[in-house]
Order: structure tokens, then C-alpha cells, then sequence
């Protein structure tokens, strides 16, 4: 049986985003490994033309649960362990998990939201997998 401290996390995170064809959002890094009580960051970068918002979702076994909706530049969005700020200068995102626990294993969904008609935009879904073990 393994000591707590010694304990590994996983967390997968994939992005989804209402963006055209032109627009790209990236993930890294790919994977992480983590112990039991570290502080995690994972980095959500976009090139949207006409970014509305960027939202934040964890998905344990069911559907997604919604953490934070960033629109602003600057203001840090904070809950429990979890914080997370928006860049719409250098176009990123990051989403902060501090003193991380056993139960922050899941899958984190970085999604961008852009303002278009149905003409401009389509569903751009890049599913890479970010695991976060601790």
C-alpha cells in the first residue's frame, strides 16, 4: 500500500471550443505526474478572431462540471484549491490546482467560445489528453 505522499493523480484534460476552422486552441503540457500536495498548472492557449470567452470544465466519470467562465483579462477566478486567469493580450489561460489531492483525478476541459453566425463558425474539437498523475 502506497503513503500517502507517495500517491499518484491523474488528471486528463481535453478542449473543446465553438471556433471556425481558422481558430486553434492548444494544450500543454501533454502529461503530467504530480505527488500527492503539489501545485499543477495547465496552460490552455487559443488563436480565436472573435474570442467571447474561455471556460473551464472537470469531467470525472459523468458529464462535465463547470469551474469557470474568463471573459476579462487579469481577474483571477478562484474556488476552493482551484484558481485560474485569463491573458487576452498573450492569448492564454492557465488553471491553477494547488495542495493537489487523490480526488482532483479526472479529465479538464479547456473550451473557447467565440462570437460568430452560423455561417463563420464550426465545432473545432482538438481531444488531446492531458494526464496529470500524482
Amino acid at each position: 500500500m502506497m503513503k500517502r505522499s507517495q500517491a499518484l493523480l491523474a488528471i486528463f484534460w481535453l478542449l473543446l471550443s465553438w471556433v471556425s476552422s481558422e481558430d486553434k486552441v492548444v494544450q500543454n503540457p501533454l502529461s503530467l505526474v504530480v505527488h500527492d500536495g503539489d501545485t499543477v498548472t495547465l496552460n490552455c492557449s487559443y488563436e480565436v478572431v472573435n474570442f467571447r470567452s474561455l471556460l473551464w470544465y472537470k469531467q470525472e466519470k459523468k458529464a462535465p462540471t463547470f469551474l469557470f467562465m474568463l471573459t476579462s483579462s487579469g481577474i483571477e477566478k478562484k474556488s476552493g484549491r482551484l484558481s485560474s486567469i485569463l491573458d487576452k493580450k498573450e492569448l492564454f489561460s492557465i488553471l491553477n490546482i494547488t495542495a493537489t489531492q487523490t480526488r482532483d483525478s479526472a479529465v479538464y476541459l479547456c473550451a473557447v467560445e467565440a462570437q460568430c453566425s452560423l455561417v463563420t463558425c464550426s465545432l473545432y474539437s482538438n481531444s488531446t489528453a492531458e494526464a496529470l498523475q500524482l
